[in-house]
């Protein structure tokens, strides 16, 4: 009998065969396909981290931030050398054993990277500088926390309250003494000389008001020109100056998700900060261009000795603000003012004048005073926003005798640079932030490399678009973001 032989058994076995060899295939590919994406997304990642690696030293060291100088120390910069730096990692990261000899190495997936684009990145001086700020403000809250300004929000608050940042005391006594003098005129009163027993008289205190309105004695606090600063700047070859002229590198300003710098109690820990990284008259900062650094931000003039002028007007009219409204609550003062006015009105035969000279006579005490202050501040003393009792330097007597500088420096209110703390405060965002970063380029420019240093070129943020491909032709498009927290 004949035996029948049947295949079923191999036939099922090749076709089962085929489907998992095929399966089999397709996760060898799909694996290789994982691989090319993972190895591509690492050396995204990897040449992200190098580039943010390359932070300005400079910045760093003074500064206390972190920002990628996209000109490299050359003489200008740009998203492109950026992208030339990324690239070279990407490649580096590809290919890590390219160059080196090594028998048998080999890279099998073969990734290139044939497109390669920054499409968004933020400069330190966007918006006005924003970025900047808002990385200094990061910073401060990182160490100090959010209590280092409570002091001077409050000292804010009693200058706003009592305007003495805006009452202009030496203009109110000038025409005080004008209708003071326009009554003695229509009176025809001009025996002014008649003095008293102590040597007051109308017209020494007459002259006294025209020297202390003038800024005279004011010059006299000032310190001799061999001691003040003659550091000088053109203004206009800094940030600001670029700002002017509409010639300054812009990005995408504060990149999604980045917290700006905003509010007062922002904008106070922001003159914090430049109270801690900016020198100033009484705390020089070693090897800067120009040694009165905040009293620049303040007021932006060319040369260290017109900033601080400018700066002690300005702190000469609030202390005088301070001291009038000082005076003017205190009964005692009120009362000698009144005294001296009775006398030298009688003398000149207009007793009803008396109210108006007590009134002139109470402004000079506050402006004669406020020289006093300012002496004080200079010298490394301390003076109260509003005094009280026993905190006076100066007696009107003194005042009238030509004494304007007390008894020496004090040690209690707030010291020269809590006040310029104070005026960081009142002072405008814009101008403030645009002019620390002239500051910043002048002291990075002085360090070796940085000779065409610009603010403007320095890099906080970017959004890249990537393109890899593998040996097999497969292509791999992807984006990725990355800044400084």
């Amino acid at each position: 009998m004949q035996r029948k032989e049947t295949a079923y058994l191999t036939v099922y076995l090749s076709l089962v065969f085929g489907i998992v060899l095929s399966l089999f295939l397709a996760l060898i590919e799909g694996a290789a396909i994982g691989a090319a994406r993972t190895q591509a997304e690492l050396a995204a990642d990897l040449g992200l981290d190098s580039v943010f690696a390359e932070y300005h030293r400079e910045i760093l060291d003074q500064y206390e931030l972190f920002f990628i100088d996209s000109s490299y120390g050359s003489t200008s910069g740009g998203i492109g050398m950026t992208e030339k730096h990324l690239s070279d990692y990407l490649a580096k990261n590809m290919d890590p054993d390219k160059g080196i000899d090594v028998y048998g190495a080999t890279t099998y997936l073969k990734l290139t990277n044939p497109y390669l684009e920054i499409r968004e990145v933020s400069y330190a001086s966007d918006n006005y500088g924003a970025v900047w700020k808002a990385q200094a403000v990061a910073y401060m809250k990182a160490v100090y926390g959010g209590d280092i300004i409570n002091t001077v929000k409050d000292h804010i608050e009693t200058v706003k309250k009592n305007e003495m940042d805006t009452r202009d005391v030496a203009s109110e006594l000038k025409k005080q003494k004008e209708e003071f003098e326009k009554a003695l005129e229509e009176k025809e009163i001009i025996e002014l000389d008649t003095e008293t027993s102590d040597g007051n008289s109308y017209t020494k205190v007459s002259k006294l008001v025209d020297k202390l309105i003038s800024g005279t004695f004011l010059k006299l606090v000032i310190p001799s020109s061999e001691k003040l600063s003659q550091a000088s700047v053109r203004t206009n070859d800094y940030y600001s100056g670029r700002v002017r002229a509409g010639k300054v590198n812009s990005g995408v300003g504060l990149h999604e998700g980045a917290f700006g710098a905003g509010g007062l109690a922002d904008e106070l820990i922001y003159g914090e900060y430049l109270m801690k990284v900016c020198g100033n008259y009484r705390n020089q900062k070693e090897d800067s261009v120009l040694k009165y650094q905040i009293e620049y931000i303040l007021y932006g003039l060319s040369s260290d000795a017109s900033n601080l002028s400018a700066c002690l007007a300005t702190l000469f009219a609030v202390r005088s603000a301070g001291n009038l409204i000082a005076i003017y609550s205190n009964s005692g003062m009120k009362a000698q003012a009144e005294a001296v006015a009775e006398i030298l009105c009688c003398l000149i035969a207009c007793p009803e004048l008396t109210p108006v000279l007590k009134n002139i006579l109470l402004g000079v005490w506050a402006l004669a005073e406020s020289v006093a202050d300012m002496k004080n501040l200079l010298d490394g003393g301390k003076v109260p926003l509003i005094k009280k009792e026993g905190q006076w330097s100066l007696s009107l007597s003194g005042v009238l005798s030509g004494n304007f500088f007390g008894s020496g420096k004090k040690e209690e209110g707030l010291s020269y640079q809590a006040y310029l703390r104070v005026l960081l405060g009142l002072m405008n965002q814009q101008k403030k932030v645009a002019r620390s970063l002239d500051i910043v380029e002048m002291d990075i420019r002085e360090t070796e490399g940085n000779r065409y240093f610009r603010i403007d070129q320095c890099i906080d943020y970017m959004k890249v678009n990537f393109g890899f491909a593998d040996a097999a032709g497969h292509d791999f498009v992807f984006e990725k973001m990355m800044c400084y927290e």
